[in-house]
């Protein structure tokens, strides 16, 4: 029988990670003396957990506010752990529960390892693993009143991690992932303030909004309902006193080509003088098809462009269905008259008739004869393929091509799954322009009006790249740069060779004359940090390769894109089989050269619009597939055919793959693939597989949980980011192979221990 002593820390142990993590502090709920044992299960939900950054410079204060809730009939206590960011330090912590003051400890990494240690051998849960190497703050915890709440607030400082003129913060948010439900309210906030311009704000993590106050401050928040978010939010910032901030961030690998990306944004408060005039032709498709909430939601968004316009631009209006149809003679000056004749135009619009895309296309690119290359945009809407005039494909796009002589930007908008998708993306690829397709479901007047609200205010035009000192290539976007708008960021993605001092020179066009801003930075030889970069490099790439392949069925492609999915845990839905099993290259090849080939077939409908999604979201990747995978699944975001479809099981650390859309346009949550600290692993079976691992390679096997696999763990510090996903079979960078799961050695001595680790550091 166990003493109270003994029932008391047992208990703490099994709670710990069943049911209580419910924010980035952890609540731990334990057995008092009178109480009886309850269900871990039912206790601590949170009713909301919010945090306020305030950073100034370099000095990040962190607020985090908490509210646990008991449901069960008995007081608790609890215990709060937290684990601390790497050189943070707690000012602040209280609890609101009459006028008791409760002081907490401040565990060390080597305190706080064995506490993991314990629970994770009692819990069976690797997935804590990640937490061995953290300092932790630890306080009990009492009353949390019988269906009652417990609120928790918790303050600590730290500098922000410094590279050249970009900051790094991190807020440790992926405890929430244990929350055995989804969070009911999660919101960051973040207040950035710097003596010199605040530029570049962007985390590769999460989907933030960003509101700029002035020159050097800036409001950044994340905010969620019913989520777990598994993932540490990282915010990156900059300055500068140009008036075009341009940031380097690399990462490099020892011995291999380095990753780097580059940030550019503009000044907040550029006057009006700064914008360059823009030439636009909306060009709006009111054929029969249209016709009920389909047009009535055009309408509307059309007119919100149309008043969008800055005095300096000049406009026309094009609709068509059998024929095309052109409001004025010629371009005109958005005018309060031009206006107003614009949106009575656009209120007496009626769909009917059939749809002249060659027409339409045609007349809209001629109103840009006259105006050489400027800032020339045509908005085309449609909802249908073309039934009037001229509807071979090839014959539009060649007809197009010949027509567009002022180097005129299209962007097509494909309402609904009736477009031929290749027909657009085609049109405004070869014209450097984009293409997106509005859903069933979506609302058009979001959509379009959200795209013209930043494509409003151009301020450099016909941008260019060029970095010196080291040699740079592969880069997303590469030759063809989207134009720099007031509120906008650009970011490339690339590789270089080389180290040492670097010259970037980002160039273009303002008002007439052509401008150059300079970066002198340097690129490292080594870089361990910034390990999203690589991921987001390849997520690019393959975007542009599906492109490729795609539209103009390039098969010598195909190994590139099979290459890229397998070592950077990119999924696909063309590769998407390498999760579940291990085959030859050219049965793997041959596999996706005929998904691949059927999918070509397909040029419109559900699996038409998909495929052009599954491309461009890759291409303008942003934000880590896992995350933007973990943003979907709870979210449901962007998802018009039902709830989304999950690939595999999850791992340990519950943490997601990517996303992609299949051919009934249905989005598919990829479970099975996990890349973890430059490693990709795929579910096979029970285990999570290293894609490195070579057939038949000799594997030591070290049984999950025992001795022996908490001293490697303690003699190779990285085994813990692997060992969060469950049973691993891992290649070490010394060439050996590591299998940890049900079966293996339970203790291992000293002389195999180092054998095993020969060569690597912790």
């Amino acid at each position: 029988m166990f003493s109270k002593r003994t029932s008391f820390f047992m208990l703490a142990l099994m709670c710990f990670a069943s049911a209580t993590a419910h924010a980035d502090g952890i609540l731990l709920p334990v057995e008092k003396p009178q109480t009886t044992l309850v269900i871990p299960d039912r206790l601590f939900a949170v009713k909301y957990h919010y945090v306020n950054v305030t950073i100034d410079n370099q000095l990040c204060i962190t607020k985090v506010d908490q509210v646990f809730h008991n449901d069960t009939d008995v007081d608790l206590e609890g215990m709060y752990i937290f684990p601390m960011p790497e050189g943070s330090a707690i000012t602040k912590f209280s609890m609101y529960a009459g006028e008791q003051e409760i002081k907490g400890k401040i565990l060390t990494k080597a305190e706080a390892r064995s506490i993991y240690e314990s629970i994770v051998r009692r819990r069976k849960d690797p997935a804590l693993l990640e937490y061995v190497d953290r300092n932790t703050f630890r306080a009990s915890v009492y009353p949390i009143p019988a269906n009652g709440d417990k609120r928790i607030t918790l303050d600590y400082v730290e500098t922000a991690t410094k590279s050249g003129s970009t900051y790094r913060y991190v807020y440790p948010l992926s405890t929430e992932r244990f929350s055995a439900k989804p969070l009911n309210d999660c919101r960051i906030k973040i207040r950035i303030h710097t003596k010199q311009k605040l530029t570049n704000i962007y985390s590769p993590t999460h989907t933030i909004r960003i509101d700029r106050i002035d020159d050097h401050t800036a409001s950044v928040t994340w905010e969620a309902e019913n989520v777990k978010p598994d993932t540490d939010l990282i915010l990156y910032y900059s300055i500068s006193d140009d008036d075009l901030g341009i940031d380097l961030v690399a990462h490099r690998e020892e011995g291999e080509k380095g990753y780097f990306m580059l940030l550019a944004s503009p000044n907040v408060g550029p006057d009006k003088s700064q914008v360059l005039p823009k030439n636009v032709v909306f060009v709006f498709d009111r054929s029969g098809s249209m016709a009920g909430e389909k047009i009535e939601q055009a309408k509307d968004a059309l007119k919100f462009c149309v008043n969008s316009l800055n005095e300096q631009d000049q406009f026309n209006l094009i609709t068509f269905s059998d024929t095309a149809d052109v409001l004025f003679a010629e371009l005109e000056k958005p005018t309060q008259e031009r206006v107003k004749q614009a949106i009575a135009a656009v209120d007496d619009l009626s769909a009917s008739g059939g749809t002249n895309i060659n027409e339409a296309l045609l007349q809209a690119l001629r109103q840009f004869a006259q105006y050489g290359e400027a800032r020339n945009y045509i908005i085309f809407l449609t909802d249908g393929l073309p039934t009037v005039g001229i509807t071979d494909l090839e014959k539009i796009l060649t007809n197009a091509r010949e027509a567009n002589r002022s180097k005129v930007r299209i962007f097509a908008f494909g309402v609904g799954y009736d477009v031929n998708a290749h027909l657009l993306d085609k049109l405004s690829q070869e014209s450097r322009g984009d293409a997106d397709y509005v859903r069933p479901k979506e609302n058009i007047e979001v959509k379009v009006s959200s795209f013209f609200a930043k494509v409003t205010d151009p301020l450099l035009a016909d941008v260019k790249l060029n970095v010196s000192g080291v040699r740079v290539s592969e880069c997303y976007p590469s030759s063809d740069l989207p134009d720099i708008f007031r509120g906008s960021q650009l970011i490339v993605f690339g590789r270089y060779d080389g180290a040492g001092k670097v010259r970037v020179e980002l160039s273009g066009t303002v008002r007439g004359s052509t401008r150059t801003f300079v970066l002198e930075t340097s690129l490292p030889s080594v870089e361990a940090s910034n390990e999203f970069i690589p991921q987001l490099w390849a997520a690019r790439k393959i975007g542009y390769l599906l492109d490729e392949i795609r539209l103009h069925k390039s098969q010598e492609l195909i190994d590139e894109v099979v290459r890229l999915s397998k070592e950077y845990g990119i999924p696909t839905e063309y590769t998407s089989f390498l999760a579940d099993e291990r085959m030859p290259v050219e049965a793997e090849l041959k596999r996706v050269r005929l998904a691949l080939g059927k999918a070509a077939e397909v040029q419109s409908g559900t699996y038409g619009i998909s495929q052009s999604a599954n491309a461009r979201d890759l291409k303008n990747q942003s934000q880590l597939p896992q995350a933007a995978a973990a943003q979907r699944y709870y979210y449901a975001y962007g998802d018009y055919a039902g709830a989304p479809a999950v690939s595999g099981q999850m791992a340990a650390n519950q943490r997601l793959g990517g996303v992609w859309y299949d051919a009934s346009d249905r989005l598919v949550v990829a479970a099975n693939v996990q890349n973890v600290a430059r490693k990709t692993f795929y579910q096979r079976g029970n285990f999570w597989e290293d894609s490195a691992l070579q057939p038949n390679q000799k594997l030591v096997q070290i049984k999950q949980f025992s001795d022996a696999h908490f001293a490697l763990l303690r003699a190779y510090s990285k085994l813990a980011q692997y060992s969060t996903l469950g049973n691993v079979r891992l290649v070490l960078e010394n060439g050996q192979a590591v299998e940890i799961g049900p079966e293996g050695k339970e203790v291992i001595n000293e002389a195999d221990l180092k054998g095993l680790l020969r060569g690597l550091t912790r």
